[in-house]
């Protein structure tokens, strides 16, 4: 378990937060004071959860074991969580979060939760179908940001139907289209397009097949969080708040 954070985390925490690097230490101290066995990386995870980011990319799974397995509400550090309404403490996360991702669209976020509680309620085909689904439809938003033209709703909805088009489909699409980005989002639809093939069929079989059931071992190679971090990334790239 590392001692120290390292350098590449602490800048880019840094940078994303707007912090100066002693300010960061005091605040990432008072978080090990708080949760004594987070690895350093797993207390700047929660820092950095509280200001409403993540840099579960930079996670070892030694980190992500260390998590605290409680819902990090964006409070300070000196005081309890205290729920803002009853809506928000009925809500509350139980156990590790397979994942975390920062939105502003409140539907993206109850999906997310949903996500977060189908998998530590052990109900993983669940949890795929639902991963899916939100994959499937922050691509489409990302396909209808980058190319706004009518005559471009052809890389993600039948036109004749008005429906979307299958999820396969519709990433095969942002990949065929990766050169009109920039470079960085260019290697991040690369990555995502090989991270994100056991969705492709995968889901279906589990949607409609009573033998296709998901397990534990499936989700975590899966490595949800990862997928997520580079849709973040493209959506950042192109001016599309995740």
């Amino acid at each position: 378990m590392a001692k120290a954070l390292r350098k590449e985390i602490r800048d880019h925490l840094a940078k994303v937060l707007k912090m100066k690097p002693n300010s960061l230490s005091v605040r990432l101290a008072e978080i090990k004071r708080t949760y004594p066995h987070a690895t350093p990386a797993a207390a700047a995870q929660i820092f950095a959860q509280k200001k409403d980011k993540s840099i579960m990319g930079f996670l070892t799974d030694d980190d992500k074991k260390s998590l605290p397995p409680v819902h990090i509400s964006s409070v300070s550090t000196t005081r309890a969580a205290i729920p803002k309404s009853p809506v928000k403490s009925s809500r509350k996360q139980v156990g590790k979060p397979i994942l975390v991702f920062a939105t502003t669209d409140r539907f993206v976020e109850r999906h997310i939760e949903e996500i977060n509680a189908t998998y530590n309620a052990h109900c993983y085909t669940s949890t795929f179908i639902l991963s899916r689904k939100v994959i499937e439809n922050l691509i489409i938003e990302i396909l209808k940001k980058q190319f706004p033209n009518n005559a471009d709703r052809v890389l993600y909805e039948d036109t004749k139907s008005h429906r979307f088009l299958d999820f396969s489909i519709v990433l095969n699409n942002l990949y065929t289209k990766r050169t009109a980005f920039s470079t960085t989002a260019k290697s991040a639809i690369e990555r995502l397009n090989q991270k994100v093939k056991p969705f492709k069929k995968d889901a279906n079989d589990k949607a409609h097949s009573l033998f296709h059931i998901a397990s534990k071992t499936e989700i975590d190679g899966a490595n949800v969080q990862e997928i997520f971090d580079l849709l973040s990334k493209i959506m950042k790239e192109i001016g599309l708040s995740s």
